[in-house]
């Protein structure tokens, strides 16, 4: 069990520790040091239940919230606090590991959810941010949110890719038995939620809605 903690654990800090060194170096700044943590560290989390038991993942996720809660008042990590705009994304993203693990049924739901939030999230962030100025629009009024055709569509064809995955490692049989839900629902539904929740508060609530979508249906 330690072995498999350390496992689990080492990848998150060397990643942590690299950003902060890139960060410093200033190799990479802004929306990239944070989106470089954000992918990596959560494409690596996504797999966890699959050498980690539930209540392992879950411990992990308040220890994380314990060092995200700690670093945004100290500052420990330059990297994960270097954009100008007002986000409370990493405890959200802590929040959304704890949950997900806490309503863990099957591992390849937590990855399917895991992965929405680092690999189609995080990568529509960065396209959005360097490909999207040219197509963005507004959500709300333009005193509110601010997303780009890019980032959307990226966050959409990604979702399908997550729902591959999640089909190959172990939801064929949900997936082939809902496809509404595998080709419309989840994609969608988590981009919309992507495209309407302020301050960083997607982070908890795509993972969370794919969750507790496909622990409907099995």
């Amino acid at each position: 069990m330690i072995s498999d903690l350390l496992l689990a654990t080492i990848p998150v800090g060397f990643i942590l520790i690299v950003s902060e060194i890139l960060w410093r170096k200033k190799v990479v700044a802004g929306e990239r040091a944070r989106k470089f943590i954000h992918i990596l560290a959560g494409v690596w989390m996504a797999f966890w239940p699959f050498y980690l038991p539930f209540e392992g993942i879950f411990i992990l996720g308040c220890f994380a919230l314990t060092v995200l809660v700690y670093s945004r008042m100290t500052k420990l990590f330059h990297a994960i606090y270097a954009v100008k705009r007002k986000t409370y994304g990493e405890i959200f993203y802590a929040l959304a590991v704890i949950m997900c693990s806490y309503l863990g049924t099957e591992p390849w739901v937590f990855t399917v959810s895991l992965l929405l939030l680092a690999l189609a999230d995080g990568t529509a962030a960065v396209v959005g941010r360097f490909w999207g100025k040219t197509n963005q629009y507004y959500v709300f009024g333009k005193s509110c949110l601010r997303k780009s055709v890019a980032g959307t569509v990226t966050f959409i064809f990604l979702a399908y890719i997550c729902v591959a995955i999640g089909w190959v490692i172990g939801g064929s049989s949900v997936f082939s038995e809902n496809l509404v839900v595998a080709l419309l629902l989840l994609p969608f539904g988590s981009a919309l939620l992507e495209n309407i929740s302020p301050y960083g508060v997607d982070n908890l609530l795509t993972p969370l809605f794919a969750t507790i979508l496909l622990n409907s249906l099995i």
